[in-house]
């Protein structure tokens, strides 16, 4: 029985997941380990003679799981850096990132993407790594203000990625039909704040997807999918209303 193309996507998927596991699993937890996510720097030392010694202590069972966490966060986001850089292309408009195509609705990547927000498995797989790699010692009522502060900025505000063809597609409409809206691209951003934001707008929306967009401080998902997104309002003439209110 032949399979569908999104079911032959979906398999590979779970194939690459399933290395990748193998992959975290062979980590060895070392005793002193420095790791770069973007251009913030964690660095855990571990002091072998506090470890060993008989007054033992819950901080220090905590400092022996952090660095594993930490490898795993790490090595998730530099898998997701190299794949994001060895797809990338040039645009029609001269911007660099995976291509266009990803973002129409009938394309693989696009259905995937719609496959995993539908269910909640795939929410919880994509909020577990979206933590991790955002880490636990941010302040997040400081992250919690900064989002909300930004979805009040303006009538229509969206959290993108550079690189994201739906997010550039996203943006797209909105200035090819003169919609004027507000963007912060979470890869712009210094340090870990970006992954920070990602992780805090997971827990809000249950997608942590970009494009996020918001119309009049209520989230209405991505491009494609979402609460219903920005395309379904398009084509169901909601989207017109809802920006005259």
């Amino acid at each position: 029985m032949a399979h569908s193309p999104i079911h032959r996507f979906s398999s590979r998927i779970t194939v690459l997941f399933v290395k990748l596991i193998i992959i975290l699993l062979q980590l060895r937890l070392s005793t002193d380990v420095v790791l770069v996510v973007k251009s913030f720097t964690i660095t855990t030392r571990i002091n072998k003679h506090h470890f060993h010694h008989h007054h033992r202590t819950s901080t220090n069972l905590q400092a022996m799981k952090r660095p594993i966490l930490d490898q795993i966060a790490t090595t998730l986001f530099n898998l997701e850096q190299k794949r994001v850089q060895s797809s990338s292309i040039i645009d029609s408009k001269g911007r660099i990132g995976e291509p266009m195509e990803w973002s129409e609705k009938n394309s693989l990547p696009n259905l995937f993407s719609e496959y995993i927000a539908s269910n909640t498995i795939g929410y919880r797989m994509k909020q577990f790594i979206a933590d991790m790699i955002a880490g636990n010692d941010y302040d997040q009522q400081y992250i919690q203000n900064e989002i909300d502060n930004f979805i009040t900025s303006d009538k229509v505000v969206l959290f993108s990625f550079t690189s994201c063809p739906f997010c550039r597609q996203a943006k797209d409409y909105f200035d090819e039909n003169n919609i004027t809206y507000n963007v912060m691209e979470l890869d712009l951003l210094e340090g870990n704040k970006g992954n920070e934001i990602r992780a805090m707008l997971g827990k809000m929306t249950k997608r942590t997807s970009v494009p996020s967009i918001f119309i009049n401080g209520n989230a209405i998902g991505g491009l494609n999918d979402g609460m219903p997104g920005l395309m379904p309002l398009v084509e169901s003439g909601e989207l017109e209303t809802m920006l005259l209110l």
